[in-house]
This record gives structure tokens, C-alpha cells and sequence, in this order.
């Protein structure tokens, strides 16, 4: 074990390695402290019936007339109650049509099962389909959201459901589907649920990630199905600081993985992810663009102190990029700053059937911001590693990876626990 810098042997290696593998006690992340369970759908304000069959909406140009004016009306009407507006099939009629949709504070948007709330064209001007800027708020019911962009070409980028500021939000029991931008987008607040949320989004659809976490503290998603054309999960910063994040017993097929950043300027804190699945192709084949793993990136255009993030009990299958933690990602927007990576723990890892040249990437941003990474309980299919540097990296039952590269030096610590038991769908 040693530290390299460039090809020399520095005089003081012996020195630091010393350091290294004396290095402060490493520092679980504990998640949102709320520790939340499943939420249960709120009373009925209000009960609209279906008008429309799926056939009749769900095409790029329809002729009939749409719903929006009267759900709206029904959610303004609601406003403040605790109660949701229902969405309800109606014999046959099974699906409503909609322009951009507002859920105002103290009120639910809900959907019952067998029904689809389809986006109409018009959304395609307007940032998002379902617009959430107010707190005590929630989407629920075993119905659909359907952003239609499998069927509909858009010139803008809207997010499917967007929240933006919206303190203790919910989504549960519910499917997300045919995205344009983002599926699920969380900004600001504090405190958001997300729970048995399926998302379904071709891993073709560029930009579409699953569910984004931006700039906010105290969130959780759980048991939740996720199918994307970008990030899985991605944490982020583009207002604020975002912390105490919980991501368990969830599954990401054909996405670019469970991740952080790329904005991290604000900083990340305390982020758990916990007995997850990543698979790099959905469950119809279709690969994923870019099929990352565990994620962490960011680089100094977006950078910031990224600290205290656990991946625990990681099952993954078909993907590429196993374990990146990078500091150049070199595709980032926002407020320059300088990327950090302390208390990055990487705690039970297996992984099957990994594409071809496969690789794991642990690249701090330079040697005095050396990024200090945990790895313990590991069994890789494909232990090749590609543009480690400037990095403190910590072994223990690691199964053969061998980080390398300049300013990298291998220590040793205890982890917990042990390579997890997958049980892999595919």
C-alpha cells in the first residue's frame, strides 16, 4: 500500500500511509430521520367520473374536448380540506385529459385504479403536466399519470409532476408514465414521502430521470419501481443544500443508477440508500444509455461538499459503470465550486451479468481534496478499474478490487455486515 504521485515514490509515503490507515472512525448516513410509514389515501372532496375512454385520448392530436377546467375547478374547490379530488372510472370510460394541473396546499390529487389522467398538448408550453407549489399536499390511488410522450413530440422539455417548495408532500400507490423530462422532480421543503410509486419511462427517453431530489432535507422513497431514460434517483443541490434522504427496498431498470449530483454546490448530507436494485435494461430488453450503478459525480463547475452518503445491500445487474465516484464528470451546470467527498460509504455490493468492459472509478478532485471512500463487503463480477486518483480508499472484504492511480492509497477498516443475498428478477 502506498501513495503514488505521478510515477515517483514520495519520500513521506511511508508517512501517509500510516495516516491513512489511521484515518477518523467512518460515519454511517442514518436517512431521513422521520422514519415515515406508509401513507394512507385521504378522505373524498370531491368525485369526478370519467368521460373518455383511453382510445379516444390517447393519440397525438385529439379531437375530443378535455378535463382540465373542471378538475382544476374541483382542486380549487378542495383547497384546504385534507381531502383529495378523486378521479373515477365510469363504466367504460376510463381516462381523463388535462392541461397543466395545480394542487393547491391541504389537498390530494387522487386516482383511482383503472383510471389514466393523460396530459393534453398544451402542457408541452408549460414546465410541468401536475404543478405542486404548496404544502400538505399529495398524489395517490393505484391509477396513472400519463405525460403521453411516447405518442406526442415535444418542442419543450416539461417535468411530469413538479413540486417547488412544497413541504410535506406525498405520492403513493401510484404509476407514472411516458415522461418527456423528469417523471417525479422534489424541490425545496421539507419533507416529502414517496412511497409504491412505479415509474414507467422508456430508457430511450433522454432527460427523463425517475425521481429527482433537489434542495431539500427529510424525504424517504420507498419500495418503489422505477424505469427511466436518465438518473434512477438523483440527489441534488440547485437551490439549497439537500439532506437526511432516504432511497430503500426500491428497484431502477434500464436508468443511469442511484446517484449523486451532478449539482452538488449547496452540499449533500446524510443520504442512505438501502437495499436497492439497479438492473442496466428494463424488463422488455431495452438497455439502458448509460448504465451506471451507484453514482456519486459532480465536477468543479457544480461542485460542493458531498459527505456522510451509505450505500448499503446494492444488488446490480447488466450495468457498466458499477461504482463511480467522480469528481471530473465534465457535464454540469451551476455554481462553481470545489468537489469534496468525505464519509462515501459503499457497504454490501453484488453484481451479475455485467456488460462488457465493465469498470468501478473512484476520482477525487485533487490532492488536497482527496475523496475518502469506505468499500466493504464487495463481490464484483468485474473488478477493472478506469481513472482512479486522489483518493483515500478503505478496504475490507472487497473481493479483488484494487484501487490504483496517482495520489491513491489503500487503508483498511471493519464494515458491517456482509455481501448481500440478491435475488435477481432476469
Amino acid at each position: 500500500m502506498q501513495r503514488i504521485f505521478g510515477t515517483h515514490m514520495h519520500t513521506v509515503a511511508l508517512a501517509l500511509l500510516t495516516l491513512a490507515t489511521t484515518a477518523a472512525a467512518q460515519t454511517y448516513a442514518t436517512g431521513d430521520p422521520r422514519n415515515p410509514s406508509e401513507p394512507q389515501t385521504p378522505g373524498t372532496c370531491e368525485t369526478l367520473d370519467a368521460q373518455f375512454t383511453a382510445s379516444e385520448v390517447d393519440v397525438e392530436n385529439p379531437t375530443t374536448s378535455d378535463d382540465t377546467t373542471r378538475i382544476q375547478d374541483a382542486l380549487n374547490a378542495c383547497e384546504g380540506s385534507g381531502e383529495g379530488v378523486v378521479l373515477h372510472i365510469n363504466g367504460s370510460d376510463n381516462a381523463f385529459l388535462s392541461g397543466t394541473l395545480t394542487i393547491n396546499s391541504g389537498e390530494a390529487l387522487v386516482i383511482d385504479s383503472g383510471v389514466t389522467l393523460y396530459g393534453n398538448n398544451s402542457y408541452n408550453s408549460n414546465a410541468e403536466f401536475i404543478n405542486i407549489p404548496n404544502s400538505n399536499t399529495g398524489i395517490y390511488g393505484a391509477g396513472t399519470i400519463d405525460g403521453r410522450a411516447n405518442v406526442y413530440t415535444f418542442s419543450n422539455t416539461p417535468r411530469l409532476v413538479q413540486t417547488n417548495g412544497a413541504s410535506n408532500f406525498v405520492a403513493a400507490n401510484m404509476t407514472l408514465q411516458n415522461a418527456a423530462h423528469p417523471n417525479l422532480y422534489i424541490q425545496g421543503g421539507s419533507g416529502a414521502t414517496v412511497w409504491n410509486v412505479t415509474i414507467n419511462t422508456s430508457p430511450n427517453q433522454a432527460n427523463a430521470d425517475g425521481i429527482d431530489i433537489d434542495s431539500i432535507s427529510d424525504v424517504t422513497v420507498a419500495d418503489s419501481n422505477i424505469t427511466a431514460g436518465d438518473d434512477g434517483i438523483a440527489v441534488k443541490t440547485n437551490e439549497a443544500a439537500a439532506s437526511n434522504i432516504t432511497v430503500k427496498n426500491t428497484n431502477v431498470y434500464g436508468t443511469h443508477g442511484l446517484s449523486i449530483g451532478s449539482q452538488t454546490f449547496d452540499g449533500v448530507t446524510n443520504v442512505l440508500f438501502e437495499n436497492n436494485y439497479v438492473y442496466g435494461k428494463d424488463s422488455a430488453g431495452v438497455a439502458s444509455t448509460d448504465a451506471n450503478a451507484i453514482n456519486i459525480k459532480t465536477d468543479e463547475d457544480c461542485g460542493g461538499l458531498v459527505k456522510q452518503v451509505t450505500y448499503e445491500n446494492t444488488c446490480i445487474e447488466y450495468a457498466k459503470h458499477l461504482i463511480i465516484v467522480n469528481a471530473y464528470y465534465g457535464s454540469c451546470s451551476g455554481t462553481a465550486g470545489t468537489p469534496q467527498f468525505q464519509n462515501i460509504i459503499v457497504n454490501g455490493v453484488k453484481s451479475t451479468n455485467s456488460v462488457s468492459g465493465a469498470y468501478e472509478t473512484f476520482a477525487g478532485y485533487n490532492s488536497s481534496n482527496l475523496a475518502q471512500i469506505y468499500l466493504g463487503n464487495i463481490d464484483l463480477d468485474s473488478n477493472t478499474q478506469d481513472g482512479d486518483e486522489y483518493a483515500d480508499i478503505y478496504l475490507d472484504n472487497v473481493n479483488g478490487l484494487d484501487p490504483s492511480g496517482t495520489d491513491v492509497t489503500d487503508g483498511s477498516w471493519s464494515a458491517s455486515g456482509s455481501v448481500p443475498n440478491c435475488s435477481f428478477q432476469f
